[in-house]
């Protein structure tokens, strides 16, 4: 869903009714804007982004595979595996 905005003075831009009604975004919401691989996103309050998404695509020849919660568990049975041999020594 593509759409096309104007920026007005002072850098104001207006968020197409349909997204804010898809995105429950209301007046006096706080959203937060990132810059990532020279675009911008703009994330609805509330939202939790996951690092492996908003770079996937962004970096030209480059495809995340592995999330990083998978990385996370991986490393953290080498440990608990190190702890046990130790143990048992």
């Amino acid at each position: 869903m593509d759409f096309s905005i104007k920026v007005l003075q002072k850098g104001k831009i207006t968020i197409p009714i349909k997204i804010r009604r898809m995105l429950g975004i209301r007046e006096g919401d706080i959203l937060t804007l990132k810059v990532v691989g020279g675009r911008i996103i703009i994330l609805p309050p509330r939202t939790i982004i996951n690092p492996t998404e908003a770079l996937d695509g962004l970096l030209e020849d480059i495809v995340i595979e592995t999330s990083i919660k998978e990385e996370l568990k991986k490393s953290s049975s080498k440990r608990i595996e190190r702890k046990i041999s130790r143990s048992r020594l």
